[in-house]
């Protein structure tokens, strides 16, 4: 999505998006590089003691996926919310869950199945598989559980929950997807809300994972994962609904600097003020706090071009974001069988030597070799797969023939021996400039493209611009006689010479 293009109209007359924000996809690849260097944060120790200040900032790293809750309850809600929220319309809700099925799970379904044969290999070996982090049983009532999805439903705790460690936040967001229906109905209600009351909910609904951060200090293993789900996802819901409402105002762009600036800013002091306040017990980590900056970060960048937004839109950043999602699932599985490899018996788990030290560096990159690979190879054709089948399915396919028939056929221009007549449709609504007036009349959609493309509501205005030869007559096609307008003092066609163009209005 891209704050560039503006949101056009739906026929129900509410605001849906159009394109990319290029800030937020950018802002993915940073979020998922910070998750990468707070797991790596244990052998990369004797390279941030050189560089104290880079510390504070990787001890808050896993507050990443928090980030990427709030970022997803924005994309489904800016995508989704006015399709799935008006009215329940089961069709509408299975065709949202496959489109999020198609997304998420090709990826994450061959990485797996990658580590848990991978695990069978080493207990065939006699290696130890759980150097890093435990696992559950390698069997198939496992398998199934994680390949459906649904292996942290019933659990408290992430440790030993997942074959690959981060795949337990694949299966909240599942939940979220399969709530998100239900949940649009009633978040619906809230869309003619004053955007600063939607930010100020946005904000509000971080509040319980900020409080027990404050107050407790919990790991992130210690939050309860449905917590966080929940609170992030209702977050990007309203940040989404409150840019809704601030994206045609003339201070959208200077709101959207200040706010991404100073919460920027907020994330970086809290995430020094957890160091601080942590020093000495490493038994606590308060670096959740950093959760409520979140959803007015996000709304910042959603609303300009300069600043932060301006840097997370460069295209590294662009194609990171892009692949950021196989990244977040594949980095831990190479660390996992990089240590498994390298440890020995009567090693303490994750025991560090220099050579593991020197080739940390080289891990990290060879993660986001691998996410290029996976993304490329299995996760966008995947997914045009799975959608391209579902499209084929019958009901869908005569959805899509009758949003095809419905939009506006194409206008007839017929070219007449006196003159030139512009026929769009019945007679009744020919071009007519009586009084140098122009009625406003449906507009031919421009050859190659498809008529599912044209905008369906509102009228269009044809305004008389540079005449089109006609090779039949010798008359511009584009002039009208003189006769047609009563003011024109015998001016002929030439000497009319508007510029003719085509301007769409939003109902």
């Amino acid at each position: 999505m891209s704050t560039a293009l503006r949101p056009a109209r739906s026929p129900q007359g509410s605001t849906a998006p159009r394109g990319e924000i290029k800030a937020l996809t950018g802002l993915r690849a940073v979020a998922a590089t910070w998750v990468v260097l707070y797991h790596f944060q244990g052998q990369l120790w004797p390279i941030t003691d050189q560089a104290p200040f880079l510390k504070p900032l990787l001890n808050a790293g896993w507050t990443g996926v928090e980030l990427f809750f709030v970022l997803s309850g924005v994309v489904i809600a800016r995508s989704y919310l006015d399709e799935c929220g008006r009215r329940w319309s089961t069709r509408g809700a299975l065709r949202f869950l496959f489109n999020r099925f198609a997304r998420v799970w090709p990826a994450y379904a061959v990485v797996t199945v990658v580590a848990f044969s991978l695990i069978l290999v080493a207990q065939d070996i006699g290696l130890r598989t759980d150097v890093v982090s435990p696992h559950p049983a390698a069997d198939l009532r496992h398998l199934a559980s994680q390949l459906s999805m649904t292996q942290m439903w019933g659990r408290d705790t992430l440790v030993g929950s997942s074959f690959v460690n981060p795949a337990w936040s694949i299966s909240a967001e599942w939940l979220a997807y399969l709530c998100f229906p239900l949940l649009a109905l009633a978040m619906c209600r809230f869309r003619r809300l004053h955007p600063a009351v939607s930010l100020t909910l946005a904000v509000a609904a971080t509040a319980p994972l900020f409080l027990r951060a404050f107050q407790e200090g919990p790991h992130d293993t210690e939050v309860n994962w449905v917590l966080r789900i929940a609170c992030c996802f209702v977050a990007g819901v309203f940040v989404s609904l409150a840019v809704r409402g601030m994206e045609e105002r003339k201070s959208a762009d200077s709101w959207g600097l200040f706010l991404s600036v100073v919460s920027l800013a907020g994330v970086v002091l809290a995430c020094f003020w957890n160091t601080w306040r942590r020093a000495g017990d490493p038994t606590v980590d308060f670096a959740g706090v950093v959760t409520a900056c979140y959803p007015l970060l996000v709304a910042g960048l959603m609303l300009t071009r300069r600043g932060p937004a301006r840097v997370l839109a460069s295209a590294p950043l662009l194609y990171g974001g892009r692949i950021s999602y196989c990244l977040y699932l594949v980095h831990f599985l190479v660390k996992e069988v990089a240590l498994t490899l390298v440890w020995r018996p009567g090693d303490a788990p994750g025991a560090l030597t220099p050579g593991l030290v020197l080739a940390v560096p080289a891990l990290v990159l060879l993660s986001g070799v691998l996410a290029a690979g996976l993304h490329h190879g299995v996760e966008e054709p995947a997914r045009r797969l799975l959608l391209a089948l579902w499209r084929r399915l019958p009901g869908e396919a005569g959805r899509r023939r009758v949003q095809v028939a419905a939009v506006p056929a194409a206008p007839a221009l017929v070219t007449e021996a006196r003159g030139l007549r512009q026929v769009l449709g019945p007679p009744t609504q020919r071009l007519a400039a009586v009084g140098g007036m122009r009625q406003p009349l449906p507009v031919r959609p421009a050859l190659g493209h498809h008529a599912a493309d044209v905008p369906r509501q509102g009228p269009m205005t044809v305004v008389p611009r540079r005449p089109i030869a006609s090779a039949a007559h010798g008359v511009r096609a584009g002039s009208v006689p003189r006769s047609a307008h009563p003011g024109s003092r015998g001016r002929g066609p030439a000497a009319d010479g508007a510029h003719a163009r085509t301007v769409g209005r939003s109902s």
